[in-house]
């Protein structure tokens, strides 16, 4: 069986959540984060947005290479203070998909992003997108992995005092195959917008190619943070294979 069947029908067309942390776990990964925070890499130079990670969105999009180097880099720092947490992590998606769960050693552990106040996040300056950076990496097996059901998964574990969520639009990634981008934005202004609210703790997963974005913030108060940890998934050669 090429694909996790149960786990693709459960994700394609839902957004569904697993309780995975208690705060005081969020507390302690939270000021992980911040005792790593030499390694932060900034991702915009006008505004206080972080990962801590490699990020395939980012990363490989600009040189594939830097993709692998980062994630040799930064993999074993992450495992070093935060292996309990991939761990966990792993053990949840394992009952809640019911298939096996690997990290592959060439690709991305789930890293964090990290945004800082700034009332600039009040605004949408978010990108409208499907998650599709599975197609920047090199999948050793392609004809035994399935591109067609990706997941995709938020877990907050810093949030704005007002909150923060998540925006879908029931809109899907073969709908916006090679339209223009005034064709997809007059799409999504048709679609349904749904906003799902994080909780601490919370893991949130939803098909990647569904239209999403990072919701915008309310009220950004000076000392607010919002800090998540990002992954995504594939099934490939027989279990659900993670990666950032």
């Amino acid at each position: 069986m090429l694909t996790s069947e149960l786990g693709c029908c459960y994700m394609s067309n839902t957004v569904s959540s697993l309780n995975l942390l208690a705060e005081e776990e969020c507390s302690k990964i939270r000021s992980t984060v911040y005792e790593l925070k030499k390694f932060w890499l900034k991702r915009n130079p006008d505004i206080p947005f972080y990962t801590l990670g490699a990020a395939s969105y980012l990363d490989a999009a600009i040189e594939p290479q830097d993709y692998y180097s980062k994630a040799l880099l930064y993999n074993p720092i992450l495992c070093d203070r935060l292996s309990w947490l991939y761990e966990r992590l792993s053990d949840r998606l394992a009952q809640l998909l019911k298939a096996p769960i690997s990290y592959h050693q060439n690709y991305a552990l789930p890293g964090f992003h990290v945004y800082l106040a700034c009332k600039l996040f009040e605004q949408p300056i978010a990108s409208i997108h499907c998650d599709s950076q599975y197609k920047l990496i090199n999948w050793e097996s392609g004809d035994r992995t399935d591109f067609n059901n990706p997941i995709s998964f938020t877990l907050a574990i810093s949030l704005p005092k007002f909150g923060g969520g998540l925006n879908t639009w029931n809109l899907h990634h073969h709908e916006i195959a090679n339209i223009s981008r005034s064709e997809f934005v007059q799409l999504v202004k048709s679609r349904t917008k749904t906003y799902y609210p994080y909780q601490i703790g919370e893991l949130i997963l939803h098909s990647g190619h569904t239209v999403h974005q990072i919701a915008p913030a309310k009220n950004i108060q000076p000392d607010d943070e919002r800090i998540t940890l990002q992954g995504h998934a594939l099934f490939s050669q027989g279990s659900w294979q993670i990666y950032w």
